[in-house]
């Protein structure tokens, strides 16, 4: 069984993929390259709608979170999106709901880390059962510096 996105069904170009191996292997990839996976609202979106899937197929037997570019699993949060208030704190509870989601997923979850693993990207990695850790691996929580808060309890499971 594998299913994959190329869509998102408003015509846009899907910014994530998932598929499901026929070992139970579950795969979500983060597929936006050019912006070295900076999540906007739509790719959190498409993510909790995947964990989501995910959460309800029996066949899977482990979550895994990856990337199609190797040099990012993903620089966080997009700073270039733009968003009115209401936006940025809809994009904040977006983000808090796909870690939240992360933790009690039922199954074991895994996080492919390579080369930066920023800020939302890093929040997915710690919200992980494990994390799999590349050579060129730099992984930051630069929420401080922009006025962003990082919940201290995501930093305890590293």
């Amino acid at each position: 069984m594998s299913t994959e996105d190329a869509s998102n069904g408003n015509g846009e170009e899907s910014r994530t993929s998932y598929r499901v191996r026929e070992d139970g292997v579950a795969l979500i990839r983060l597929e936006r390259e050019k912006a070295r996976n900076a999540m906007d609202t739509q790719m959190l979106s498409e993510l909790l709608e995947h964990l989501a899937v995910a959460r309800a197929d029996e066949a899977v037997r482990v979550l895994v979170f990856s990337s199609a570019d190797h040099l990012s699993l993903s620089a966080g949060a997009d700073v270039r999106e733009q968003l009115d208030p209401e936006g940025h704190v809809r994009r904040m509870q977006m983000f808090s709901d796909l870690y939240d989601g992360i933790v009690a997923f039922p199954k074991p979850t895994i996080a492919v880390c390579h080369g930066d693993v920023v800020g939302g990207g890093a929040e997915i990695a710690t919200a992980c059962d494990m994390r799999v850790g590349g050579s060129n691996l730099r992984l930051r929580f630069p929420g401080a510096a922009l006025a962003m808060p990082v919940g201290a309890a995501r930093l305890v499971t590293l």
